[in-house]
Parts: structure tokens; C-alpha cells; sequence
């Protein structure tokens, strides 16, 4: 019995030296070397995974999420789609005259993705007097919001022979800012700014002062293709009430068709109307709201005689205008007579 007792002791004691032995061999070397080899195989292993697109804090966040909440975020449409243009013919009378007749046209160019340029211009004839003019629109827009812009016109209005003074014509300027709001199947827009007139005549004294001017409408789109609008305009001193209706049939290809009429009823018992037909040419099918928010916006003023209220009542102005500088200067001419024969006075 005591030799099978000697016998475990010496077991346990050989197995316990070799357990200090080996555990002696280890260096702290070799330990690191381990750590390290575990730790860059931990680092391999989370390379190729991503970490979560929010960590507990919210923001840590991989690479790949990053663009992909870019690629979600709406881009808004671009102020002008493309190269566009319209063109349009009308006629119509004002004050018992129904010698009114015209042309006008708009070419629209994107210049980056939120601003846009725009160029009008028409020739027309009242009574027989022409008239010609250009403006330009540069603008920012948003289809989805609104537009704001800066405008500038010049229009000739060819005038009318008169005994006393000869050959008496105008032309006028404008500049003002230009902008729209866009709200659901509601556009407000507006135009604001100041009107310049020169009168070209034998009497030099002959002028006229510059002005506020304004032409501000609220439009509503019963169907995407009809509109209907009302508003003010402010020119030459003068009051108007605007009535309008638009409505547009597509063509194909681009192009879309549309009736138009329009209206003024303005102070000393002023009006006018007009009626006629226009043609857009876009790069897309488009509805009529779609075309007015989207490519070209309104041309308020491109000729004396045009498609558009402020120039129609504007020719009842100048000649009004016209017809007052007459009265003035042949009273004028009555005082000098007077001056010199006192007895011509009765």
C-alpha cells in the first residue's frame, strides 16, 4: 500500500513540474504575439462588414448609406424644361374700335438648373397705327414653389400725324421686378416697377413724367387645361380691372394649342378685349399648368400692341395722352396769340 501511495505521488509531482516547466517557456513575447495575431483577425473579419446606419447615438453611419440618402432626396425640377417658345395672333377692339390686331412670340433657355432667361416680342396695329416692342425676363424659379425675377421692356408706338405739331410718336420703357407664387391650382403673380415714356414731337417741352406701374393677377386652373384669371393693372395713371380665361389642348410632340380671351375695364369708361389662338412648342407633352410653372413664364409687355392687357390699355392711354398734349399746346399757342392781340381774346 505504501509503494501504490509513492507511486501517485510521483505521478502528481512529474505532471506538476511539467506544468510549471511549460508555463516558464512562455515569454512575454510570445503572449503579444498572439494578442496581435488575434486582434488583426478581428479587424479582417469586421473590414468586411459595415457598420449600421445609426449607431445608438444616431450617428454613425457607413459609406454606402450615405449615397443612398443622397439618391432619396428630391431634386427639384429645373426653372426653364429646356429650349421652348410660343407664338401667338389675336384681335380685338377697344372704346368702339375694333381695328385691334396683333402678333406676338416668347423663346425661353435654361441657363442652370434654377434660372432661366426669357425673350418676347410682337408687332400688332390699332386703327391703323403700329407698334413694335422686345422684353426679357431672367429669373429663378422653382416649379413647385414660385418664381422671382427681374424685367425689362421697350416697346415704339409709330404715333399719328397732327396739323399743329406734325408727326407725334412714343415709346416706352419699363423695369421691374417680376414674381409668382404656386399654390396647388392657385398662381399669384405680379409685376411692379416703374414705366418711362419719351413723346417724339416738334415741341421739345412735350413729356411726360415717369410712373409706378403695376399688373398683378390671381389665376386658377379649374382643369389642368383651363384656366381662369382676374386681377389690377396700373398704368398711366390709370385703373384696370383684368379678366382672362386660357384654354389648351395638346398637339403631340411637344406642342399644345389654346383659345384665349381677355379683358379691361378701366376709370373714364375705358375697355378693351381681345380673343385669339397660341401655340407652344416644348420638349415634352405637357399639360397648360405644367407649361406656364414649367417652362415659359407670362409675357406681360413684349409690343405697344400685344396679347396682354397692360399694352392693349396702354394704347387707349397714349392716345389719350396724345390727344391731351394737342389740346395743351394748341391752348398754348392761343395764350401767345392773345399775348400779341389782346382784342383776338373774347
Amino acid at each position: 500500500m505504501l509503494v501504490g501511495a509513492a507511486l501517485v505521488a510521483g505521478v502528481l509531482s512529474f505532471s506538476t513540474a511539467n506544468a510549471e516547466s511549460a508555463s516558464d517557456n512562455m515569454s512575454w513575447s510570445s503572449w503579444a504575439d498572439v494578442f496581435k495575431n488575434n486582434l488583426h483577425d478581428q479587424t479582417a473579419i469586421s473590414g468586411q462588414t459595415e457598420w449600421p446606419d445609426v449607431s445608438a447615438l444616431g450617428y454613425a453611419r457607413s459609406a454606402r448609406s450615405d449615397a443612398a440618402a443622397v439618391r432619396l432626396l428630391p431634386q427639384p425640377l429645373p426653372a426653364v424644361d429646356g429650349i421652348n417658345a410660343k407664338i401667338d395672333g389675336y384681335g380685338g377692339g377697344a372704346n368702339h374700335s375694333n381695328g385691334f390686331y396683333g402678333t406676338t412670340g416668347s423663346l425661353s433657355v435654361p441657363l442652370a438648373q434654377q434660372w432661366g432667361l426669357q425673350i418676347d416680342g410682337g408687332v400688332g396695329s390699332d386703327k391703323g397705327i403700329g407698334a413694335y416692342g422686345g422684353a426679357g425676363h431672367l429669373f429663378w424659379r422653382d416649379p413647385s414653389i414660385g418664381l422671382l425675377g427681374a424685367y425689362g421692356s421697350y416697346s415704339h408706338w409709330n404715333g399719328i400725324e397732327t396739323a399743329t405739331f406734325g408727326h407725334i410718336s412714343a415709346n416706352t420703357g419699363r423695369f421691374a421686378a417680376e414674381g409668382e407664387y404656386y399654390w396647388n391650382r392657385w398662381t399669384l403673380s405680379g409685376l411692379v416697377g416703374v414705366e418711362t415714356v419719351s413723346v417724339n414731337a416738334t415741341v421739345p417741352a412735350l413729356s411726360i413724367p415717369n410712373r409706378f406701374f403695376d399688373h398683378v393677377s390671381a389665376g386658377y386652373y379649374v382643369t389642368d387645361n383651363f384656366k381662369l384669371s382676374a386681377g389690377h393693372l396700373y398704368t398711366f395713371d390709370t385703373h384696370f380691372l383684368t379678366l382672362g380665361t386660357e384654354y389648351g389642348f395638346g398637339l403631340g410632340g411637344g406642342r399644345m394649342a389654346s383659345l384665349f380671351a381677355e379683358g379691361a375695364l378701366g376709370e373714364r369708361g375705358a375697355y378693351s378685349a381681345l380673343a385669339g389662338l397660341r401655340i407652344y412648342f416644348g420638349q415634352h407633352d405637357k399639360t397648360l399648368i405644367d407649361r406656364h410653372r414649367q417652362d415659359d413664364p407670362p409675357s406681360y409687355d413684349p409690343s405697344q400692341i400685344k396679347s396682354q392687357l397692360s399694352s392693349l390699355t396702354k394704347i387707349i392711354t397714349l392716345e389719350s395722352y396724345a390727344a391731351g398734349l394737342l389740346f395743351t399746346g394748341a391752348a398754348i399757342l392761343g395764350f401767345n396769340q392773345a399775348g400779341k392781340n389782346p382784342t383776338a381774346i373774347r
